[in-house]
């Protein structure tokens, strides 16, 4: 078993959230699974990980954190640390997805899916990076998708937000590596999680409608996405090898799934180009992690 460490997993109700931290437990590590409204809307959720917890004596938490409100993350990371004394692991994986045009997407609903998928893990970093900063270590774990390297139609507005979440993530990278910080992708490809059974669609009806068959295939997207024989736990399985991995050994990028085969070269072609930049700019230093 790897060192124990304390770990904060956002949007564990489902999906690969829920999945990596019975998983994390069960390596022995302390985790943290917070979620929204664990009272309330995910009360089920929140019975069964404290029932799991407790049958198999897991050193598993759950916390009532929403990722869209600044408050609530603020009192749970402070609830957090107070209780765990520290955070070493942040996996930021609260995702939500909607299918439609890009043009059928109102502002409001966009700002909203945004909300989750970028403000909300950068908001949450936010609050943890001053207690790994103040340790001299730690690991972030982004939670992106296949559709932050390359775009699917109909998924332009899930694509827009985890290409921004890739940026962010990349930009910790380098920015947190003198402070011996790791920040890690981790890409899935089609799983049939519940990120797509709890899902959206484009809000303006008259501009979805005149996109005809597109518009007629996001619809269908849903259940392709359901009906995937790929397991989530392969996601999963690779997010707990990363974590047990030795700082500074990670790679930037890992994909995870049939769909994100072709991902790699794209993803070495775009390590190189980011090293000559990093190489022009005088900031070579910043692609290595000081201990």
């Amino acid at each position: 078993m790897s060192e124990k460490q304390h770990i904060l997993i956002t949007g564990t109700s489902n999906g690969f959230g829920r999945l990596a931290a019975e998983a994390l437990a069960r390596k022995g590590h302390k985790v943290f699974a917070s979620m929204r409204g664990p009272t309330a809307r995910n009360a089920k959720a929140r019975k069964e990980l404290e029932a799991l917890a407790e049958a198999d004596d897991l050193d598993l938490h759950v916390v009532d954190l929403d990722v869209t409100d600044q408050l609530s993350v603020d009192q749970a990371v402070r609830g957090v640390t107070k209780d765990g004394g520290h955070i070493d692991v942040l996996v930021n994986n609260a995702g939500v997805v909607s299918y439609g045009p890009l043009e059928a997407f109102t502002p409001e609903q966009t700002q909203r899916i945004f909300e989750t998928n970028l403000f909300g893990a950068l908001r949450v970093t936010r609050a943890v990076l001053p207690h790994m900063r103040w340790h001299g270590s730690g690991l972030l774990v982004h939670v992106s998708s296949g559709a932050g390297r390359v775009v699917v139609p109909a998924m332009g507005i899930y694509c827009a937000s985890k290409f921004a979440l890739e940026a962010a993530a990349e930009i910790y990278r380098y920015e947190l590596a003198p402070f011996g910080i790791d920040s890690i992708i981790v890409e899935p490809g089609v799983y049939p999680t519940n990120i797509n059974v709890a899902n959206g669609f484009a809000e303006d009806v008259e501009r979805n409608a005149a996109y005809g068959p597109l518009a007629q295939q996001s619809r269908q997207m849903p259940k392709q996405f359901r009906e995937s024989a790929q397991d989530p736990n392969e996601v999963v399985e690779a997010i707990v090898r990363l974590v047990g991995m030795a700082p500074g050994t990670r790679p930037l990028r890992t994909c995870v799934g049939a769909e994100t085969d072709s991902l790699g070269p794209l993803n070495e072609l775009a390590g190189k180009t980011q090293g000559g930049l990093l190489e022009m700019f005088g900031m070579a230093d910043l692609a290595k992690l000081t201990a």
